[in-house]
């Protein structure tokens, strides 16, 4: 399995302004608020609606504000996903294609919204619940509004403030888990870490123009 779909549960920066409150949307912004930028590697493990794993990617993810991304598969197939807040490259090696899209206003139907730092949005789109009330481990669950979603549901975990996993479950009942490793939150990262040079002799598919 490609990592473009899920990789929208990462397109954004990690980083919100909203204040701590009683909500659990509110509590989830304030784990995330302290993040401006982050980095780690990932596993990403695909189960079927019985539970088996039918596929498993691994890679490295850089995030900064605003919606910057480097998603990097490594094995077993290489892709690289990178966004520097307005483009967003897709290039598959293996193909020799690099697909170009435009990063905008429909990102806000995606879970690409948790991490954006808009709390308003968040809220208008995701139904918030705290699954683990337990202050080392917190993880909350998220239910999309919208009946047309992809997902029927977003679990992020915890380990005290650090995000460690993001467990996505489709509508068929088939999930994705992304383990995180060796993070490490508010590196300095820098602006051509998520600008993507085209290299030659691949085929180009512009969305853009």
């Amino acid at each position: 399995m490609k990592a473009y779909p899920i990789l929208l549960v990462l397109l954004a920066s990690m980083c919100s302004h909203g204040e701590t409150s009683e909500t659990d949307s509110e509590r989830l912004q304030s784990l995330l608020e302290p993040i401006k930028s982050l980095s780690a590697n990932f596993v990403q493990s695909v189960f079927d609606a019985d539970g088996f794993e039918i596929d498993s990617s691994q890679g490295l993810f850089k995030v900064a504000s605003p919606s910057k991304v480097l998603w990097h598969v490594t094995a077993p197939l290489e892709q690289q996903v990178i966004s520097d807040g307005s483009t967003l490259w897709v290039y598959d090696p293996d193909l020799d294609q690099v697909i170009v899209n435009s990063v905008d206003g429909r990102l806000s139907a995606t879970p690409a919204v948790l991490f954006s730092g808009d709390l308003e949005s968040l809220e208008a789109s995701y139904e918030v619940a705290q699954k683990s009330l337990n202050i080392e481990t917190p993880s909350f669950v998220l239910t999309p509004r919208d009946n047309a979603s992809l997902f029927s549901t977003i679990e992020l975990q915890f380990v005290g403030r650090e995000p460690v996993a993001i467990i996505i479950t489709d509508t068929l009942g088939h999930s994705t888990a992304i383990v995180l490793s060796a993070l490490q939150l508010n590196p300095l990262l820098h602006e051509e870490t998520f600008v993507f040079s085209i290299p030659a002799d691949v085929d180009i598919i512009n969305n853009v123009q």
